[in-house]
């Protein structure tokens, strides 16, 4: 008997809205744990582990496409949580040059936001970011993976179930009966 997550049609573009929502909790970690000067891997599980709930609440089915979608998704979140890292740092540096009478103008987190690469022009200062970038999706990866493994072997299993190899009581007396006929009758006994 095949379950309802299996016979419902999947809402791709659904799916992927709800992943893309689901995993701004991996974004949101990220951005949290990096200002406290932290990169750290649980904000990637965090977003898979989201983004694939969210993605089959919202595509009303769970399916390796899902995990697939899922898993861009919360890279995506990641990558958006680094940007508004970095756009930050650009930010509070601009606000503490101003205090300091370094420079005579501000700037706001929207233009911090819309122009930190540039702001970041220095490679040392820039290639900085890129390695945290780089440290944290691939601690993202490494601790996501074997619940992404997981979730597929379930998903498989879903789709495929094994067959049922039990046998009806019906067939086990036709076999009985059969065996019994082959087999040779035993020899009478004569009386003396």
């Amino acid at each position: 008997m095949e379950n309802n997550n299996t016979l419902q049609k999947e809402n791709v573009v659904a799916g992927v809205f709800g992943a893309l929502l689901f995993s701004l909790v991996g974004g949101i970690l990220w951005f949290v744990l990096y200002q406290v000067g932290f990169i750290a891997g649980i904000s990637g599980l965090a977003g898979v582990f989201c983004a694939i709930k969210g993605y089959t609440i919202f595509a009303k089915k769970e399916s390796i496409k899902g995990i697939v979608i899922a898993v861009v998704a919360a890279i995506i979140m990641i990558v958006i949580a680094w940007y508004v890292c970095m756009a930050k740092d650009v930010y509070d540096l601009f606000q503490d040059l101003y205090a300091s009478g370094d420079v005579y103008y501000t700037i706001t987190f929207g233009e911090a936001l819309s122009r930190s690469i540039p702001f970041l022009s220095e490679v040392d200062v820039l290639s900085d970011y890129i390695v945290d970038l780089l440290i944290g999706l691939g601690l993202c990866i490494f601790v996501a993976a074997s619940y992404v493994k997981s979730a597929a072997s379930r998903i498989k299993n879903a789709e495929n179930p094994a067959e049922d190899f039990t046998v009806a009581p019906a067939a086990v007396a036709e076999e009985t009966v059969a065996a019994e006929e082959a087999a040779p009758a035993p020899a009478e006994e004569t009386a003396e």
